[in-house]
């Protein structure tokens, strides 16, 4: 993970910045120059990029496509952006997407949180889902499908700057990627894209249980590393709609939920043979479990007791838990 602070008075020096991350643009700026401050807090993991912005003054800016996926909640101020026939105006506590063609935006005294990734990352995302092939998905509105679904957005974007700034949490590669997952599996649930309109067949509906029990072991030997369903369909050769479908034939439910399954499986077994100064929140987020409750909700839900419990049982020597 890393760290990005930048702070400037001089408006040429910003949006040479700005322009690092949004691509080329021009801008009019309003005021006493005097006025103007400009600064940016990022924090960085893998794919994911989630930035504080402050920027002072009233401008009028007109950028160039821009091909990644960014979101912009603001929290105080106010912002419009004008792209095509779309027109998206923001004040504190509103959400709203970036556009991915040239725009014009209006921008006055803004602080905002911006979050970053990848087009194709979100694309790959949906294809495992949904079967929709990623060279077809696009967001269709720069707006969230409703305030509720905004409300969403905020607050998996919230939990995930939180976590960013947890050690333990950036050191495992499960849990950075299952941050980087919930983010862009939360960004085609909210704004609206292709896979709400375009009807699509999943195809290689023959996929057989010699196919899904080899899944199955892929899984089962792979659960200590990140694991997209791309990656176990390639190690099956098959389609990852195919894939989905057979698991879901032949298990009731998708390869992403069975690898769940064996990841707390895994977990409970470490917490019945434990390290001395093991704890639950350390051996969660080995096993790609970011969020201390849930995994307890899914430990009980289970197991039928809390991990803690399991842990103390054991007679090991551990801290006390700051998660039960």
């Amino acid at each position: 993970m890393t760290r990005d602070v930048v702070e400037t008075d001089d408006p040429e020096r910003a949006h040479h910045l700005i322009a690092l991350r949004f691509g080329e643009h021009r801008v009019r700026i309003s005021g006493p120059p005097a006025r103007f401050r400009y600064r940016r807090v990022t924090l960085r993991v893998d794919e994911l990029e989630i930035g504080e912005t402050r920027y002072t003054m009233r401008s009028r800016i007109e950028s160039l496509p821009y091909p990644e996926f960014a979101a912009v909640t603001l929290t105080h101020g106010r912002y419009a952006v004008r792209a095509a026939d779309e027109e998206l105006r923001l004040g504190p506590g509103t959400t709203g997407r970036y556009p991915e063609v040239g725009a014009l935006h209006l921008v006055d005294d803004m602080a905002s949180t911006v979050v970053r990734l990848p087009m194709q990352r979100i694309a790959a995302g949906a294809h495992a889902r949904t079967g929709l092939p990623a060279a077809n998905f696009r967001f269709t509105t720069l707006a969230p499908l409703s305030p509720a679904m905004a409300l969403l957005w905020q607050s998996v974007t919230t939990f995930a700057r939180r976590q960013l700034a947890i050690n333990a949490v950036v050191a495992s590669p499960l849990a950075r990627a299952g941050l980087v997952d919930l983010v862009a599996s939360t960004a085609v649930a909210v704004f609206p894209n292709t896979t709400m309109t375009i009807n699509y067949l999943p195809g290689q509906s023959g996929v057989g249980r010699a196919i899904v029990r080899r899944a199955a072991e892929f899984i089962e030997a792979h659960a200590a590393v990140p694991l997209t369903v791309g990656r176990i369909a390639e190690a099956c050769e098959v389609s990852q709609r195919a894939l989905q479908v057979a698991f879901q034939r032949h298990h009731g439910q998708g390869p992403m939920a069975f690898l769940r399954a064996v990841r707390l499986r895994q977990a409970h077994w470490d917490l019945q043979h434990p390290k001395p100064g093991q704890t639950v929140a350390e051996t969660a987020r080995r096993w790609g479990w970011t969020h201390p409750g849930r995994f307890a909700q899914a430990y009980r839900e289970t197991y039928g007791r809390h991990p803690y419990d399991t842990l103390r049982a054991t007679g090991v020597s551990a801290p006390a838990e700051q998660d039960r």
